[in-house]
């Protein structure tokens, strides 16, 4: 009796355990999101959202999956994405959208607003890819030809995912922008979406880095500065790296593919000055030489292993020093690793510390390692 009794209880709750979900709701009852792009209208009072939605009609018919446009305004986010119930009939599901770009103005003046609202929202995931548009919209970069996908917003994940065999833009989840944003000594960073032709069309690529400072955006990094930007934010996992190897040749260069790299940051306060000390350690192999000098025996390797880190520590030191002259914004971190590491100096400047990074002195050195020269041990030689 006391067996067949708990067995009853235990059959009772596994029922209750595995009777569903108690929020469960039809997907045809839905308008499943797949990204979002968020500009002002004309006058600047209003939002203008543009939402990509997975068509789950077409789908049904066809083997590719499809997406449609829903376009709506409103005096904040959230009563334009509630606007857009008027033309859709459904209710917009946010757990699957994967992209939101937003354009310069928007970035300029409510990227508070943006985060927010992704923070609050049960729906929305905080591991969202947000972008800054370098077109005049943001919902242009919706529209433009697809290469893998049909699906706008998929593909800009996708470019972040291969960005890492590239590292020409930064890869910030919305949780990380967040961070900076409510950090001491550090402004913001996004990756940008610009437009470029691809076959004679129109498509969407990565270009670049998009600068905050605090929360406004203030201006654009291009790719290449970005790659170093990634180099002082031990960001770097993996891309290529091209350098001159010959001065009065300026065309002979050596391509060197990134494995890994390693960066240490580390504050020095001395004689009342405070500066910044970058060490890179960066693992590469010889892709690619267009030259017709050795750089492959051993007495070669050390030359280029030279040429290599000096021309990586000048690199980031003109990145550094052009954000610091153009933009005045902390994004590389400065400040929070003083504040962590040397937090008593740290509350004699926290006031001041714009002023204090413009005119920042920051050192780099950078160590090369060269794992191989792939499958040949000589530069080619062309007959005669």
């Amino acid at each position: 009796m006391k067996k067949n009794a708990l067995l009853f209880s235990i059959m009772l709750i596994t029922m209750l355990l595995l009777s569903g979900c108690w929020n469960y709701r039809e997907i045809d009852k839905l308008a499943i999101v797949s990204g979002l792009a968020i500009d002002k209208n004309a006058q600047g009072d209003q939002f203008l959202l543009t939402a990509e939605i997975i068509d789950l009609k077409e789908t049904m018919t066809q083997s590719k999956i499809a997406s449609r446009k829903i376009e709506a305004k409103g005096e904040s986010i959230f009563d334009a994405m509630r606007n857009m119930i008027k033309i859709s009939a459904k209710k917009l599901y946010w757990s699957h959208a994967k992209a939101i770009v937003v354009s310069k103005d928007v970035a300029t003046q409510d990227i508070v607003s943006i985060v927010d609202w992704i923070s609050r929202d049960h729906e929305a995931r905080i591991t969202l890819n947000l972008f800054v548009s370098k077109e005049q919209t943001a919902s242009e970069l919706l529209f433009q030809q697809s290469v893998t996908t049909d699906i706008r917003s998929f593909e800009m994940e996708d470019m972040l995912m291969g960005n890492r065999s590239l590292s020409k833009a930064p890869n910030v989840k919305v949780y990380e922008f967040m961070n900076d944003l409510s950090e001491e000594g550090i402004s913001g960073i996004l990756p940008a979406l610009g437009i470029t032709m691809n076959m004679d069309e129109k498509t969407a690529e990565l270009s670049g880095t998009a600068v905050f400072k605090k929360e406004k955006f203030i201006g654009f990094l291009d790719e290449e500065d970005s790659k170093f930007l990634l180099f002082v934010k031990d960001k770097i996992k993996g891309g290529v790296y091209t350098i001159k190897v010959e001065e009065e040749s300026p065309n002979e260069i050596i391509t060197l593919e990134i494995f890994k790299n390693k960066t240490k940051i580390t504050p020095v306060y001395n004689n009342d000055i405070l500066s910044i000390m970058i060490s890179t350690t960066t693992e590469v192999a010889i892709e690619e030489q267009n030259t017709t000098n050795n750089y492959i025996d051993e007495e070669g390797r050390k030359k280029l292993i030279s040429i290599a880190e000096k021309t990586l520590e000048q690199d980031v030191e003109n990145t550094i020093k052009k954000v610091q002259q153009d933009f005045g914004s902390d994004i590389f971190g400065f400040g929070r690793i003083v504040k962590a590491e040397m937090p008593s100096l740290w509350k004699t400047m926290d006031k001041k510390w714009d002023t204090i990074f413009k005119d920042l002195e920051v050192h780099v050195n950078s160590e090369i390692k060269i794992k191989n020269s792939s499958l040949t041990s000589a530069p080619l030689k062309v007959g005669d």
